[in-house]
């Protein structure tokens, strides 16, 4: 949907290029706000199951970035740099499609196909022919069960990290302080130096 900027800051919620392009999952709350009619909200809805892409970029890198809905959210629009995708059946989990429309698999299709002129530019038609293989809801289901445990497990590693890394850079502070204010003598310290 594109309105001029004096449209934006009130209304109803907004999904912005930021919302798909940051998160697997579409957030529940909406980055912006737009003065959307009651037809913009039946056309550019965002329901539960709707997979997002990035339209639109000046690098091809960032094209084809997907997120999917979890939660509709209602009386919601999306930006015109963003294509969404509405599957017309219950066949896909999506859970499923959460990992499967980010995978590097439509990345690569995308980048084969697409035509760069200036800006690089999804069209409805790319993303149409784009092949989906499908294995059972259950089998979907037990493979976002699969990605989400082992995914969850290395945000953990990365939050641990992280952790652990604030912690050095708090000890090397005091370490620097202690030394430049005189409460530790750096003289007696033994060095290892390499030669």
């Amino acid at each position: 949907m594109s309105k001029s900027s004096d449209e934006f800051g009130f209304g109803t919620p907004f999904i912005s290029y930021g919302d798909v392009y940051k998160n697997e999952v579409l957030p529940k709350v909406a980055s912006g706000l737009v003065n959307a009619t009651e037809e913009d909200k039946k056309l550019y809805s965002v329901e539960y199951g709707d997979v997002f892409f990035t339209r639109t970029s000046e690098t091809i890198e960032e094209i084809g970035i997907a997120s999917t809905c979890f939660e509709t959210i209602d009386e919601a629009t999306f930006a015109g740099f963003l294509i969404r995708f509405r599957p017309k059946t219950n066949r896909l989990s999506p859970r499923f499609a959460r990992f499967y429309f980010r995978s590097a698999l439509g990345k690569r299709y995308f980048v084969k196909e697409m035509n760069l002129v200036t800006r690089a530019s999804l069209s409805q038609a790319l993303l149409r022919n784009f092949t989906v293989l499908l294995p059972s809801l259950k089998e979907q289901e037990e493979i976002a069960s699969y990605l989400e445990q082992k995914t969850a497990a290395i945000e953990e590693s990365i939050t641990h990290i992280k952790i652990q890394i604030e912690k050095l850079k708090e000890y090397r502070q005091a370490l620097i302080y202690e030394a430049v204010t005189g409460k530790i003598d750096v003289r007696d310290m033994e060095l290892d130096l390499v030669r």
